[in-house]
């Protein structure tokens, strides 16, 4: 097989050098970028100065050093490090495209990927990007897949071959369905010449271990300030970025950070929707609505007592009422999830499932028959759901089980979740447009042996063949909903407001940026689309 796409690459870099041109990195600001006087522009709308450094300011907080092994593996740390780092194929608001990789070949059974370089890539350092550092990466992550908790699929790298300076080959053990989200469109490539002399990549926090491809360069990092200043890469291969610099500040709210000037962007979501509404009708502000790649889930310990017990998990499924906690915890925001964790909105959704209708009643008689209608548990969960933990906690205090909430941060959480310390947890995740996060439906949490279900899994990871992998991922889902490691809560809806006067170009990307991050915070925003 043969995916060459010269003519859109082609046309695409022919548009963005154009902006380039016209915009340049720091005095000029691209379109849809305005400023004070409206007198310029043919549309009415102002245009900024020749001097004016364009300035975009997006509220955030720390997600770890954005180096490829040292950022904090959720969503909005892989965002920060892609802004530096880039991908052999990526994606557009439509879907994969190429990016470091003009074109590719395939072999026949999926297993051999023949990749040709843009020319003329450099790093941030200036020394060119080559064949021998994409082999270096895929190797290098592959032996080094222990110090990260990221879903590469380096586990099936076989080897590279560098063929010449813009051309090598990654062969696989096995085919990967999805490749262009689970590996090729997700695994940042790093520069050889910096990582080759690392042992331990985790602890490496040099000025070095942010040197990339893309299309800005970190100039300042706090952690404890949630602080990153991004400046643009004046020579990056697909044209300048049309903002000079990006800032990410730390804001308690972000609506009143965005209607009184000191960010230009919000994002919004679940039960937060009701904030948007302040900007229905100013016209200095424009929204998008996107789809829903992101689950709130009710998370079993599975492996051990009492929730070890397949038919206690049931009972509680019938005792927590996800209509109400929807209703009047979210306000709206949001849709009662799917038991499959994929949501509706996703094309791998599978509607034929059980309910698990709220139904008290039914759950004190399973109980009964259990033997089991005095228990005491621990539900963990972050403060940002500390709403839903009570109405939960309150649904099963109805039937006669204890419940001993607790609250920490989200990396406390995490951690306790990871090891398996825990009896019941609450705790959401994005990716869910693909199919490869199903790998651990209770992410991040190890907390679930089915040998059946691991068998399914790993069909449906080497089918390419989409309506066949379907089946399967039906099937996973059906393993979901009837075995029960988690009980999904809900499924929100999504909105992202924003400044148009200083960026006009945001979207969500189809499937989630990268592996399927649920965000409007794709870089190619930043390059005018």
């Amino acid at each position: 097989m043969s995916f060459v796409v010269r003519n859109r690459i082609g046309l695409l870099l022919l548009l963005l050098l154009v902006v380039g041109w016209a915009a340049g990195c720091t005095l000029s600001p691209g379109p849809a970028v305005v400023s004070t006087s409206a007198s310029d522009s043919p549309s009415g709308e102002a245009v900024p100065s020749a001097s004016e450094s364009i300035v975009l300011t997006l509220p955030g907080e720390d997600w770890g050093y954005p180096s490829p092994f040292a950022f904090y593996s959720r969503g909005p740390g892989y965002i920060r490090m892609s802004f530096l780092f880039d991908t052999l194929t990526w994606k557009d608001e439509d879907g994969v495209i190429p990016w470091l990789a003009d074109g590719w070949d395939t072999s026949e059974d999926g297993t051999a990927w023949t990749f040709t370089l843009h020319p003329g890539i450099t790093w941030h350092d200036g020394t060119p990007l080559t064949a021998e550092d994409v082999a270096f990466t895929f190797e290098y992550f592959k032996e080094h897949q222990a110090s990260f908790t990221w879903s590469w699929s380096v586990d099936k790298i076989a080897g590279t071959e560098v063929v010449d300076e813009h051309t090598v080959t990654l062969y696989l053990t096995e085919p990967i369905a999805g490749c262009h989200e689970s590996l090729v469109g997700s695994l940042p490539i790093i520069p050889r010449h910096i990582w080759e002399g690392v042992d331990d990549p985790v602890k490496f926090l040099a000025e070095e271990a942010i040197v990339g491809s893309g299309p800005f360069k970190l100039v300042e990092y706090s952690k404890e300030e949630g602080r990153y200043v991004y400046e643009a890469n004046p020579d990056y291969f697909m044209g300048c970025p049309v903002v000079d610099q990006l800032v990410f500040v730390q804001v308690e709210n972000q609506a009143l950070a965005l209607k009184t000037g000191t960010t230009d962007y919000a994002s919004f979501s679940g039960k937060e929707l009701d904030a948007a509404q302040v900007f229905d009708g100013d016209p200095n502000y424009r929204h998008i609505d996107g789809p829903s790649f992101w689950v709130l889930q009710l998370i079993f310990n599975a492996t051990r007592a009492p929730f070890d017990n397949v038919d206690l998990r049931r009972a509680v499924a019938h005792a927590v009422d996800r209509v109400r906690i929807v209703e009047q915890v979210t306000h709206g925001g949001a849709i009662v999830a799917n038991l499959g964790v994929i949501s509706p909105s996703v094309g791998w959704y599978n509607p034929n499932l059980p309910a698990y209708e709220y139904d008290p009643a039914r759950s004190r008689g399973m109980l009964d028959e259990l033997g089991m209608r005095e228990l005491s548990v621990t539900l963990i969960t972050t403060a940002d759901y500390a709403r839903e933990a009570e109405f939960i906690q309150a649904d099963l205090e109805q039937i006669g089980i204890q419940v001993d909430l607790k609250t920490g941060d989200r990396s406390t959480v995490d951690g306790l979740l990871r090891e398996g310390n825990f009896d019941l947890a609450i705790g959401g995740h994005g990716g869910i447009a693909n199919p490869a996060i199903l790998r651990v439906p209770t992410w991040p949490a190890n907390s679930y042996v089915n040998e059946t279900y691991d068998r399914l899994y790993q069909e449906q990871a080497r089918t390419v063949d989409e309506e066949r992998r379907r089946e399967t991922v039906w099937q996973l889902q059906q393993t979901i909903a009837d075995d029960l490691p988690v009980l999904t809560l809900w499924h929100p809806k999504v909105r992202t407001v924003f400044d148009h006067s200083k960026l006009d170009t945001w979207f969500y990307t189809d499937g989630g940026v990268g592996f399927g991050i649920p965000l409007s915070m794709n870089k190619m925003i930043f390059l005018g689309r």
